[in-house]
């Protein structure tokens, strides 16, 4: 590892490809390799999006190795250097959710992008579901429930993958018998999209969650 760090010390540092290395490392759950090559990259770059999105890198890195505090600091100073990233806005509100139980600082942190992704799908379907899982943290079922609904609006359109369907809002609203028929709806506009993306992979595995349905829902 000594003499891959080594090579990109000699190289001009594209932050993007280190990155990629990175998560690859990470992926291998080789994460202090993956952290010795972020530190190291920090250590020798000075702009502002460089250096954030290697701390945004060892946010990630920390989150998987299960210290979300260390983490979150990780992800503030990101925040500081690239405060118009809607990505890390979200990353950092999914975290305020699940570690912390922090469901209005979440909601706060999210509806400073609500406009700024309004146009892009992808992003706002991330916002929606996101502040649905903050609203269902706090108990208010109902609410949760109507972000839901917002969130398969125009049946994903513009999304490019069946992959940029975020399912955690529904897994989390069955888990507390809640919204069973939203959460059908859900499935099935998601099993369509699959279908119509020919992506058949995505489709039976969305197949097999719908089989878990009562038959009268």
């Amino acid at each position: 590892m000594h003499s891959e760090i080594d090579s990109y010390q000699k190289m001009p540092i594209n932050p993007s490809e280190i990155c990629t290395r990175a998560f690859e490392l990470m992926q291998g759950k080789q994460y202090d390799e993956a952290e010795k090559l972020l530190n190291k990259m920090l250590g020798r770059v000075d702009d502002n999006v460089a250096v954030g999105l290697f701390h945004s890198s060892l946010g990630v890195l920390y989150k998987l190795k299960g210290e979300p505090k260390t983490a979150w600091k990780h992800y503030q100073r990101a925040e500081k250097l690239i405060p118009d990233d809607p990505a890390l806005k979200i990353i950092m509100a999914r975290l305020l959710i699940d570690q912390f139980a922090e469901y209005d600082q979440a909601i706060r942190k999210i509806k400073k992008i609500e406009d700024q992704v309004k146009n892009h799908p992808v992003f706002y379907h991330q916002v929606l579901i996101t502040t649905g899982l903050a609203y269902l943290g706090k108990g208010q079922k109902k609410k949760a429930t109507e972000l839901l609904i917002r969130a398969m609006a125009d049946d994903f359109r513009g999304f490019v993958s069946t992959k940029n369907i975020d399912f955690t809002l529904t897994e989390m609203l069955l888990r507390r018998s809640t919204a069973i028929a939203e959460c059908r709806m859900f499935l099935e506009k998601a099993r369509l999209f699959a279908e119509v993306h020919r992506e058949p992979i995505w489709a039976e595995l969305i197949d097999r969650m719908l089989e878990a349905f009562p038959k009268e829902t």
